[in-house]
């Protein structure tokens, strides 16, 4: 550099001859790049001081504001996580309520597992009833439970027991035999006896009887099935060959008169209030449907002994449900496990009356059977007795 400017001095020396004068020259700086370029130099790395710190700081914000966002991710989760497992325990909560809450009508549940006892008692009080037990009247006590000498005898006494049945038609026609229409008017001679319960004709239904509609009841089988074909025998006429043949005969008719009035008698059975249901009735009646249905449809009889007859029983546990508002609203306060329990119920209620009319058709197939037979006999009786005619009279003249 030196050398340059040593030249360039010579250089100028020689060709500028016309110049007299000397000059000062420095060789170790420069005015214009201290007072010029320099200036701008610190001018310029200050400004990249400034840019390097603001690059700085902003990459310190972005890292700070990174880890916030990882915080937050990390809190978000974590939320999430508390989140599901808060609903998966109350989604376990629920399934537990559900499963194990007990329904405000669960003592009407007890009813249903009482069907099969109340039938038993129901069906053992039929041999009774046959032969006049549980009859309040003494008269027909003893005309169920005897037979008269002659079948005149018996026409009598049902003539006699009629005089507590009288209808208003009965009094005027007959007089003296009816002192006015009686309070069960019809009572010996009309079905609903055996139906409905004998009473006046407009009253309602009545499913459990009292003792004087069993009475009534008892005396309408009497008259419709239970009638005497011949006079009972006497002990001399017991011990001949006729007689024998005469029991024999009696015997028969008595077989098929049993089968004939069974379902009268199961009816009337299956009328009485029946022990078994006093206390289970008792149970369901806590369930406020229960008792709403019972309070409005119950016969007079169960509200008096607090107990049902089977027949009432099974419209019970029939119309609290199908005929009652108020279930409605048990029903919407079952879900889950409740819900199908009752559901099963209904159906295992179903099945059950299924099987009474099951055993009902199995009882009018022996009847119908009986009936056959008779028509058999009636038929076959005259073509035998004239072809066995017929071969004897060959016999004879061979």
């Amino acid at each position: 550099m030196k050398k340059r400017l040593l030249a360039v001095t010579i250089g100028g020396l020689l060709l500028s001859p016309l110049y007299a004068s000397a000059m000062t020259v420095n060789v170790n700086s420069s005015v214009p790049i201290t007072t010029e370029v320099v200036p701008q130099l610190s001018t310029a790395n200050g400004t990249l001081g400034s840019i390097l710190s603001t690059n700085q700081q902003i990459g310190g914000a972005i890292s700070s504001g990174n880890d916030k966002i990882a915080a937050m991710i990390q809190q978000s989760t974590e939320n999430m996580q508390q989140y599901a497992t808060y609903a998966q325990q109350v989604q376990n909560l629920e399934q537990a309520r559900r499963s194990y809450t007990v329904p405000d009508s669960i003592c009407s549940e007890s009813a249903s597992g009482q069907a099969s006892q109340v039938a038993r008692q129901s069906a053992a009080k039929q041999s009774t009833l046959a032969s006049g037990g549980g009859v309040k009247n003494s008269a027909i006590k003893k005309a169920l439970s005897s037979k008269p000498d002659v079948p005149e005898k018996g026409l009598f006494a049902t003539a006699e027991i009629h005089r507590n049945y009288c209808t208003r038609e009965d009094a005027d026609a007959w007089g003296d035999l009816c002192s006015g229409e009686s309070a069960l008017p019809g009572g010996d001679k009309e079905v609903r006896s055996l139906l409905a319960g004998a009473g006046p004709e407009d009253k309602a239904p009545e499913l459990t009887f009292t003792p004087e509609q069993t009475d009534a009841a008892m005396m309408y089988l009497k008259n419709s099935v239970r009638r005497s074909p011949g006079r009972a025998l006497k002990k001399g006429e017991v011990k001949t060959d006729s007689g024998r043949q005469y029991i024999g005969m009696m015997t028969e008719h008595d077989a098929i008169q049993s089968a004939a009035e069974q379902p009268q008698l199961a009816m009337v059975a299956a009328s009485q209030p029946n022990e078994a249901t006093k206390d289970v009735l008792a149970e369901t009646l806590q369930t406020p449907s229960s008792r709403a249905w019972f309070d409005e449809n119950a016969s007079a009889e169960a509200k008096r002994t607090g107990m049902m007859s089977l027949r009432e029983f099974e419209s019970f546990e029939v119309n609290r449900r199908y005929a009652n508002t108020d279930y409605q609203t048990d029903l919407q306060a079952m879900d889950g496990d409740n819900l199908l329990r009752e559901s099963i119920r209904i159906q295992s209620l179903q099945n059950s009356l299924l099987l009474g009319i099951k055993q009902q058709l199995q009882e009018n197939a022996i009847i119908a059977g009986q009936q056959l037979s008779l028509e058999g006999v009636q038929y076959y009786e005259p073509r035998l007795t004239q072809k066995l005619q017929q071969a004897a009279a060959g016999a004879t003249r061979q």
